[in-house]
């Protein structure tokens, strides 16, 4: 039977409802702090977050340490008020993308599924290799291969948690070889357990990316069902015309986040993506465009001034509509059909009952 395999187990597809495509919930980035030229001493860098702190996070996100963690243990009911509001503005299902290199927390999720009756989808994986522990680099591609085959039909780090996708796959701007190798395993496991791949992209250049999609059809997964995220930072319609001509879907997955990734990379503006993600879908590419916010960063959320979890449904959607002029049939398909399309597996032991 067709089936969306969540933190609680297998549900119907029908059951999915709107539906973000790429965010983060529990995860831990506080390795990879590194404070920016205005802060002047480690202790400034190391505070608790508070809301003042959040404007110059959107000036540096990685400066202060503490914005680069949400964790069970520290920020539970924190981040339950936080997804609540996602619920409340009529979501119905979360993709949460936190893989090995950012702390995964399967169990919370289940947890945090019950507690407010969302679904929520798990991925399982690899980051970038930056963020890979050191066990990784010395995995063969039969290693690795065992490695996700078990996460995928087990549960997630030795828990009973089943991811319903394999991903956020991490690629750097150069692919490393340790990401090809993690590219080719999830392939793999994908084609045998009919998961589908999510890639997180720099974004890289045309020629990475062309690269991504090669090694995963050299593997044999379909390419239809790969989602490419963070390819809403690029405004190029040829760029986008030469990916999608190939069949993935891509994430416009990165709504509300105005702010500096680096000193000079700088977020393109929710219009700018709205207006690219619009003129793709005037191009014939609607059935492979997604929505999310990609929320990973404590000054993304309400509490620190941020836009939060629920900045798509109530706040991008209307836009689209009164500005835009996008119908119903067109909200419904980038929020309910392409993610169910995404999401839904025809084989596999785990069934709804």
């Amino acid at each position: 039977m067709p089936h969306v395999m969540t933190v609680r187990g297998p549900i119907l597809p029908s059951e999915l409802g709107p539906t973000m495509t790429h965010e983060h919930v529990f995860l831990d980035g506080r390795h990879a702090w590194g404070p920016s030229e205005e802060i002047l001493d480690t202790e400034a860098g190391t505070r608790p977050f508070e809301t003042r702190l959040a404007g110059p996070s959107r000036w540096n996100q990685s400066a202060y340490r503490s914005n680069l963690a949400q964790t069970s243990r520290d920020d539970y009911q924190l981040i339950s008020d936080e997804v609540g509001e996602y619920v409340r503005a009529g979501g119905g299902t979360i993709v949460e993308l936190t893989v090995i290199g950012l702390n995964p927390e399967p169990e919370a999720l289940a947890r945090l599924s019950e507690d407010l009756d969302v679904h929520i989808v798990a991925g399982a994986g690899f980051y970038v290799s930056a963020f890979h522990p050191s066990w990784v680099a010395g995995m063969s591609l039969p290693d690795l291969t065992a490695f996700l085959r078990k996460e995928v039909a087990e549960g997630i780090g030795g828990t009973r948690v089943r991811p319903g996708i394999i991903g956020e796959i991490g690629t750097s701007e150069t692919l490393f070889d340790v990401e090809e190798r993690v590219l080719r395993a999830s392939a793999r496991v994908a084609v045998e357990t009919d998961t589908p791949i999510n890639v997180h992209c720099h974004p890289p250049s045309l020629e990475v990316v062309q690269r991504i999609l090669d090694i995963l059809e050299e593997e044999g997964h379909p390419l239809d069902r790969t989602s490419l995220s963070h390819l809403d930072e690029i405004t190029d319609l040829d760029y986008h015309r030469a990916v999608l001509g190939r069949g993935p879907l891509i994430g416009f997955d990165s709504f509300g986040q105005d702010g500096y990734f680096e000193p000079t990379w700088k977020s393109k503006s929710d219009q700018a993506k709205l207006e690219t993600m619009l003129a793709l879908v005037e191009a014939g590419f609607e059935n492979q465009l997604l929505m999310s916010q990609d929320m990973h960063k404590k000054h993304y959320l309400l509490r620190y001034g941020g836009l939060g979890y629920n900045h798509v449904l109530t706040r991008v959607v209307p836009r689209m509509k009164v500005t835009y002029g996008a119908d119903d049939r067109l909200i419904e398909k980038l929020l309910v059909t392409n993610p169910t399309r995404l999401l839904t597996r025809n084989t596999d032991s785990g069934q709804p009952s």
